[in-house]
């Protein structure tokens, strides 16, 4: 089942999301008729094959009314940091885990990797807090951004907006200095330092058309996100 999350704010666009059925959602999808307002609470799976999002229920999908809630927790470990592109604004991709989806291809071994961002003080505190393995847990909701390709072609990518003061560290604390350090081998009377590699988030791009199930949503694939 596809849905369309309501965006928050002014900028941005509804998020399309994917629905997997399952006994945690109900019997049954056929007594929601288009354009029903619904509430879906589950698990979050961006995949990797085709870059859309999925949502597996972990509980009764409801009729919602006039309600709109857009509310995202994660916990997991800071896998990449963007450069600055400006002072207000700290982009990050944190790592977490979930159970196995034979659908989606997802096995416990495997992580799911979401790009996050955080504005003004929250930035800057973010920054001093994080660095790469840095475990954090993190309240946001849910954005989908789009954007012209060179080509013309109209491209997008989900993030999660991180709610202020809504994050906590935990775990060991390493510092940022101690991921700068590399290790010593000596090899004939000479020092010489491994060389350090930084794995690129998956998520910063989309490579793949996204077609949706819905008249007049666009396809989008992937440039890299121009924010």
């Amino acid at each position: 089942m596809h849905v369309n999350l309501p965006k928050i704010g002014k900028s941005g666009h509804d998020v399309p999301l994917l629905v997997i059925p399952n006994k945690a959602a109900g019997e049954t999808f056929d007594m929601f008729q288009p354009g029903a307002k619904l509430l879906i609470g589950g698990r979050l799976y961006p995949s990797r094959k085709d870059y859309k999002m999925y949502v597996v229920p972990n509980m009764p999908i409801q009729l919602a009314g006039d309600v709109n809630i857009n509310r995202v927790n994660l916990s997991g470990g800071v896998g990449f940091i963007a450069d600055k592109t400006r002072d207000d604004l700290f982009v990050f991709t944190l790592m977490c885990s979930a159970p196995s989806q034979q659908f989606l291809g997802h096995t416990w071994q495997d992580s799911l990797s979401f790009r996050m961002e955080s504005w003004g003080e929250d930035a800057a505190r973010l920054e001093k807090m994080c660095s790469v393995g840095r475990q954090l847990s993190v309240e946001g909701v849910l954005r989908y951004n789009t954007w012209n390709g060179e080509d013309g072609a109209t491209r997008g990518a989900y993030q999660v907006r991180i709610r202020s003061s809504l994050y906590a560290a935990f775990g060991k604390n390493k510092k940022k200095d101690e991921q700068d350090e590399l290790r010593t081998v000596v090899s004939e009377n000479r020092f010489e330092a491994p060389k350090t590699v930084v794995a690129e988030p998956y998520q910063s791009s989309v490579h793949t058309p996204l077609p949706m199930q819905q008249e007049g949503f666009k396809s989008v694939s992937g440039d890299e996100i121009p924010f």
